[in-house]
Order: C-alpha cells, then sequence, then structure tokens
C-alpha cells in the first residue's frame, strides 16, 4: 500500500458558566484550538519503499469542511529533497529504506498563515534496531485441542534496556490492521523478561471463525489461510504517538481524569503530528484444518 494514514481525533471540551444574578449576555468563543492548525505525519521504515510526508491542516472547531492537504515551499530529509508526489505528499521515492541506527531530520518550510513568510517547522527520529521475529505459531485456546479460538505465539529476542514494539497482520494480501485499534503496541522496558527471549502471546487478535472488519462487516477466516506478522521496534516518540491514539480511539476516561487533548507528537515550530521511524521483520503461519474453520 503505497499510503499509510494514521488519523487520530482531536476533541476539546468546553465549560460555560452563567454569570451573576442569573443573566445571561451573548458571548464569542475564541481560542488557539479552534483555529486550523498545520499538520505534519511520516514514518521511515527499514522496509524499503515509499516512504511519505503528509501535510494537511485541521478545519475550525466549529467548520464543517474536512481537512485538506496543503502544499509546502521545501520539504527535506538529511539534505535530501523530497518529491511532490500529489497535493501534501511528499516521498523519497519506491526504494528508500532507512538505516538502523541513522538519525534523520526533517524539515518543512511553509507559509502557512498566509503572511508572505516562510514557517520553519523540523523533527527528528532515530531509527531503531531490527528485532527479528524468528517464530511464528497458531495455538488453539482450547487446551489439547485443534480448534478455534486461535491465538498467535510470537517468538524473538529482546534486547536489555529501551525497546518499544508494534505488530501488524496481513491474512493473506489483505492488511488487517489497517485500523489503530486493530494494531499491536508493546513495551518490555520494565518487563520481567526484558533483554529475554520472548514468546508472547499476542492478545490484539483473537482468530474465529469470521473477524470484525471495516464498516460493520465481518472478515471471514478459512483452513490453509496464510497469516503474517510484521514486528515493528518502534522509536521511542512513535511508540508514544501509538500509544496515545489508541487509547483516545478507545475512548478510555478514567475517573477523575482531565479532558482528552492532541496526541502527544514532535514536531517543532508549533504543528501537530508525529515524524517516527520502525525497524520491520515478518513471519508467517498457515490456519490448521479444524472442525471450527471452513475450507476454500
Amino acid at each position: 500500500m503505497k499510503y499509510t494514514k494514521i488519523i487520530y481525533t482531536v476533541i476539546l471540551l468546553l465549560t460555560v458558566l452563567g454569570g451573576a444574578n442569573g443573566c445571561t449576555e451573548p458571548i464569542e468563543l475564541e481560542g488557539d484550538d479552534m483555529n486550523p492548525k498545520l499538520v505534519i505525519t511520516g514514518t521511515l521504515s527499514t522496509e524499503p519503499g515509499y516512504q511519505i510526508i503528509e501535510i494537511s491542516s485541521t478545519v475550525p472547531y466549529f467548520g464543517t469542511d474536512l481537512p485538506v492537504n496543503i502544499d509546502a515551499a521545501r520539504v527535506l530529509l538529511n539534505d535530501m529533497v523530497l518529491i511532490r508526489d500529489a497535493p501534501g505528499i511528499y516521498t523519497t521515492g519506491g526504494n528508500f529504506a532507512a538505516v538502523e541506527g541513522e538519525t534523520y531530520l526533517l524539515e518543512v518550510w511553509i507559509d502557512f498563515d498566509g503572511d508572505g513568510q516562510e514557517e520553519y517547522y523540523s523533527a527528528t527520529t532515530t531509527v531503531p534496531y531490527i528485532h527479528v521475529l524468528e517464530s511464528l505459531s497458531v495455538r488453539s485456546l482450547i487446551p489439547g485441542e485443534v480448534d478455534v479460538p486461535f491465538i498467535l505465539l510470537a517468538g524473538f529476542q529482546d534486547t536489555p534496556g529501551e525497546d518499544y514494539y508494534g505488530a501488524a497482520l496481513w491474512i493473506n494480501d489483505d492488511l488487517y490492521s489497517n485500523r489503530i485499534l486493530r494494531y499491536y503496541v508493546h513495551s518490555l522496558n520494565d518487563y520481567s523478561q526484558d533483554g529475554s527471549y520472548i514468546r508472547y502471546p499476542i492478545p490484539e487478535w483473537i482468530l474465529t471463525e469470521s473477524l470484525v472488519w471495516d464498516n460493520g462487516e465481518t472478515y471471514d477466516l478459512y483452513s490453509g489461510d496464510v497469516l503474517t506478522v510484521e514486528l515493528q521496534t518502534l522509536s521511542k516518540e512513535y511508540y508514544r504517538f501509538l500509544q496515545e491514539a489508541k487509547i483516545e480511539k478507545n475512548q478510555h476516561f478514567p475517573l477523575f481524569s482531565g479532558p482528552r487533548g492532541n496526541v502527544t507528537g514532535n514536531i517543532t515550530g508549533g504543528a501537530l503530528g508525529i515524524f517516527g521511524s520502525y525497524a520491520v521483520s515478518r513471519k508467517s503461519a498457515i490456519l490448521p484444518k479444524c472442525p471450527g474453520l471452513p475450507e476454500r
């Protein structure tokens, strides 16, 4: 898939109290969060392919228009000029692969406020090292049986210290993790198995005869389907962004918590968004024949 967008929601909570003696007067609400904001998003991967930077604008809080992509004057990645591929879309080209351990600087010049002067925005990311997904197996949750529901068990060697992981699932040629709630995010920093060989059951995907899919539909599974897990070692800022995005999307409201806000990004200059990176390793497994799954 050439373009992958991570979509997140900005929510503003306003409380207006009446004046003394029960009198009310018309008031005009103003604030920075009601005005359009520049949004810059993009990730770099160790997997060769199109590395995409997208530039867009939010809409006024009370507006009815949809966000639109906007063009920049210049977009650089470590002094390399990125190619404008579509409105607001800038790319490295199809054969670029980020280098493990290297730090990349993204720079954007754009006259977003229309005053005739270009504003400057930037962000950096250091590409993590690949953690090889050495094994992937399909395990039944019913002891002694080979039947649904199944869970995927991933095996890989963790390294001591800070490591941040994500995982995406393909079913045959379809990306099942095309939504943030179907993408798995996890950290082993303070985990008891930090630095050990990990055999980790991925709880995000409980495999039955059908899974939740887009637009209220289901994705049916069959014996013989190929399940491919992409283990992604995430840069710290990208991990934090994805973790907060999942919490926002899940609509968690802990007791006595404050109002939800923007997902934390790392773009300097006042823009929203994220510039992150990840290292990739893949492994596949086959859904076995069993009474709970039909055959194609």
